[in-house]
């Protein structure tokens, strides 16, 4: 009994202390077990609320929060990163906001909320409204969907139902009832309202406009 003791307190001892662990539970934080300063690689739960560093596994709770760069899957209430994410985030708002407009330091993966932010993110949003900072290359599919420079797709939902704004350079395509473009590279717009700023076939055309 005794050394069963001692090897539990040891194994407390060396994940309190330890730069990484593989499992995490908040109820609160700082109630939480290990401190956030700590990196996960494993589980995390969180009650209501929890911090970590770096997240490489899986993560559930009311609200999830990730200091440094996350890498996995998250499903909850709230998940927030402010580094970057390589991995899918589940829940009714995902919030990825690095600060980073580099494109090597995007993240890549998918957000599935109701309210999805990112700055630059390769990959899917979809929800009821979908924010991207910077640059964005994928698909936006929502209500709503905003970025500033657009490769891809954005879609309102059941493809027309939709407002599209992007305040930079689109390259691909908008579909929805009002489509906003500042430059349009390369592509089309598909709507009711298609509003190109600078260099569309025109500056407001129903039904379609573009740029080739």
């Amino acid at each position: 009994m005794k050394k069963l003791l001692s090897l539990v307190v040891v194994m407390i001892s060396c994940t309190v202390f330890a730069e990484t662990t593989p499992v995490m539970l908040s109820l609160l934080t700082p109630v939480q077990w290990p401190d956030k300063d700590v990196d996960v690689t494993g589980l995390r739960l969180s009650l209501l609320y929890g911090e970590c560093d770096n997240f490489k596994g899986l993560d559930i709770g009311l609200i999830n929060r990730t200091n440094g760069d996350f890498s996995g899957l998250a499903i909850g209430g709230g998940n927030i990163v402010d580094g970057t994410i390589h991995g899918v985030q589940l829940g009714l708002v995902n919030w990825n906001q690095n600060g980073s407009v580099v494109w090597g330091k995007r993240s890549i993966g998918a957000q599935l909320g109701i309210v999805n932010y990112s700055d630059t993110f390769c990959g899917l949003q979809s929800g009821y409204v979908n924010v991207s900072g910077s640059k964005f290359t994928g698909v936006q599919h929502s209500f709503f969907n905003n970025a500033n420079d657009v490769e891809g797709l954005q879609c309102g939902a059941w493809l027309i139902l939709g407002v599209n704004m992007a305040y930079g350079n689109v390259t691909g395509c908008q579909i929805g009832i009002v489509n906003y473009a500042n430059t349009m590279v390369k592509g089309l717009q598909i709507g009711l309202v298609n509003i190109i700023a600078n260099n569309g076939w025109a500056p407001v055309l129903p039904i379609i406009n573009g740029n080739f």
